[in-house]
């Protein structure tokens, strides 16, 4: 096994030495500028106390770092996203093709946890090696950024109450009672702590308790959190790789089994996120961002966003971007993974908006897999409402921006 610190060392020497470079734009078409929203890098999960500690009689896999944070690897894994972006990046001529970015070139600006802002760090050092490059950061470490803490804005009663019966409707609608039996069977939850005493004790549907207020994220109590929160946990773990067998202490070696945990993961953020109302206030400060990012003339050529799951999930939603697959990933808003928000102009002189989802697959995330032309990230464009398969135009886009923060 390569131990965290080699890994890291491993991949900073690969940044410096010359690699096949990323596959280059289509030619005719200009790429003028690019936001780029992320998910944070692999972190260690959150069943060290609580609840999610009870909810098995198996010891959870230990970690390196405290609950929450980046690790090793998943500082390793970003360098490799950072370097092949910061290659394809260059050459599409967006970013220099030599020497360190100016401001006009690239800002980054991450959320004020340790994840993110690590995450982004990892990015430049694979991007621009060598190259001082500061990650913004507008809080305090470990405070939420209002521009990624993804909670409910609008103090409207009837908006609430119309937000519950949503995220109710799409709980009953998503059926994930045979994939929380296939939790419950892996985590062993009738033979817990939790259940000591408790006669039938099961992960079921039908028993969570949903909220939507002013100020705080969705949140459900009850089974599906629950079973969320240890599936999260399980694919943190298969992630990680650190011992190089099975996740789910030897459980989950069937891939019928991490198809019906990945349901429940990703199901769990439809049901909160990804409901219409939901979603647009949810994701209302980051969507008026990315706005104003494309209409300053001022903007740099390339921003790099990151947050969470969440911010990208409820701006996906948000946007009624159609129903979209991501080969070689179980999870569809994947550690490490991206929204490219890519502004072309065409040879007509015309411009079209596209939006494209850069992944890590599973494959080179459990393996540390160094991207390159070779073996590229996933990269899945995604259908926008009321745009040609081509993108959008610019009143396309600004009107999809404008139906998605109000």
């Amino acid at each position: 096994m390569i131990r965290p610190l080699r890994l890291l060392l491993l991949a900073l020497a690969l940044v410096s030495s010359s690699a096949a470079a990323a596959p280059a734009p289509a030619e005719g078409n200009r790429l003028e500028q690019v936001v780029l929203l992320s998910r944070h890098n692999l972190r260690a999960p959150l069943v060290s106390s609580g609840t999610l500690a009870e909810a098995t009689p198996h010891a959870w896999a230990t970690w390196d770092v405290a609950a929450g944070e980046l690790t090793t690897k998943g500082g390793v894994l970003e360098v490799y996203m950072g370097r092949y972006l910061g290659q394809w990046l260059r050459q599409a001529n967006v970013l220099p093709a030599t020497g360190c970015p100016q401001a006009a070139d690239f800002h980054a600006l991450a959320n004020s946890l340790q994840r993110t802002q690590a995450t982004a760090q990892f990015f430049i050092a694979g991007a621009f090696p060598g190259c001082h490059v500061a990650v913004q950061q507008r809080r305090p470490l470990g405070t939420m950024d209002p521009l990624f803490d993804p909670v409910i804005h609008r103090d409207d009663a009837p908006f609430q109450r119309r937000a519950l019966r949503a995220i109710r409707k799409a709980e009953a609608q998503a059926r994930l009672a045979p994939d929380l039996q296939a939790v419950d069977e892996v985590v062993e939850h009738a033979a817990s702590p939790a259940c000591a005493g408790r006669r039938p004790c099961t992960l079921r549907t039908g028993d969570s308790t949903f909220r939507v207020e002013v100020g705080k994220e969705p949140g459900a109590t009850g089974s599906l959190a629950l079973a969320n929160g240890m599936v999260d946990a399980l694919l943190m773990e298969d992630y990680q790789n650190a011992t190089g067998t099975a996740a789910g202490w030897g459980r989950l070696h069937d891939e019928a089994q991490w198809q019906a945990l990945a349901r429940v993961r990703n199901g769990y953020q439809d049901i909160l996120f990804g409901t219409p109302d939901v979603a647009r206030d949810v994701a209302a400060p980051l969507l008026a961002h990315i706005a104003e990012l494309f209409e300053a003339p001022a903007s740099p050529k390339v921003t790099l966003l990151v947050g969470h799951d969440s911010n990208i999930g409820s701006v996906l939603a948000a946007l009624g971007v159609s129903a979209y697959t991501l080969p070689g990933q179980l999870e569809k808003t994947p550690i490490g993974g991206l929204l490219q928000f890519e502004r072309w102009r065409r040879e007509s002189g015309d411009v079209r908006y596209r939006l494209v989802y850069v992944y890590p697959t599973r494959a080179q995330l459990r393996d540390a897999l160094p991207l390159s032309d070779a073996r590229p990230p996933g990269r899945v464009q995604l259908a926008l409402s009321g745009c040609a398969q081509d993108g959008c135009s610019e009143v396309q886009f600004e009107r999809l921006l404008h139906r998605a923060v109000n």
